[in-house]
This record gives C-alpha cells, structure tokens and sequence, in this order.
C-alpha cells in the first residue's frame, strides 16, 4: 500500500513540476463580432522552444493549426483571428501549446467564446474576401 501512495506522489509531483514549466500571466479572447483577437503574457520564455495555436468550432470534431510564434524576449503575444468572419454564431474553442525546450509533450492551455457576427460583419467579411 506505501509503495502504491509513493507512487501515485510521485507522478503528481512530476506532473506539478511540469505543469510549472509555463506560467501564464494571463490568455484573454475578444471578439468584436467579426474577428477574435487572442491575448497572452508568459512570465518566463527561457525554456520555450514555441508556441502553438489551435482553433475549432463547436460543431467540428478536430483542432486545425492556425499559427506559430517563437519567443520574442517581450514575454506578450497576440494574434488578430480574422479568419471566421463567415461563420454563424458559434463558439470558438482555442488551444495554446507551448512546447518546452527537451520536453516531448507541450503544455496545452485552453480557452473559448461564443462568436456571433452581426449579418453587415459576415457581409461585409464576405466581400473583403473577394479582394
């Protein structure tokens, strides 16, 4: 039984120590009804390697990959997600992989919000398309 509770602490302490790779200082989503623009500040960067980020609607099955940044010194990103302005109301899931120097499995952070353009957005976003 005592090797059993060791154990089991054991792997919670390497998952905390690893969760603690990255903090975040915050990932913010806002909408303004045609596109979303996402918000994060990490409080370290030495050990990251890059981040990426995954989108999906509520309606689909898998995350598509939408971009990636590699650290810039600043600590603060953003990313201006001016691709669904098309889309009906809906909510928007995001997911942040931060993929950390010597590590095989990324942290993974996850956000969402309910999308819904107005009909003169979506209109106007479809003929913004056309040029």
């Amino acid at each position: 039984m005592l090797l059993i509770i060791t154990l089991l602490a054991g792997i919670f302490l390497s998952e905390k120590a690893y969760a603690q790779d990255v903090v975040f200082s915050y990932f913010n989503l806002n909408s303004d009804g045609a596109d979303v623009l996402l918000e994060w500040e990490v409080q370290e960067e030495a050990n990251i390697e890059r981040f990426e980020l995954y989108r999906k609607f509520n309606d689909e099955g898998t995350f598509i990959a939408i971009t990636t940044f590699t650290p810039n010194g600043t600590r603060q990103y953003q990313f201006l997600d001016d691709d669904i302005f098309k889309n009906l109301s809906r909510t928007i899931f995001y997911e942040l992989h931060v993929v950390i120097k010597g590590k095989t499995d990324p942290v993974i952070v996850t956000n969402s919000l309910l999308h819904s353009p107005t009909s003169v957005q979506r209109t106007w976003g479809s003929i913004k398309a056309m040029f």
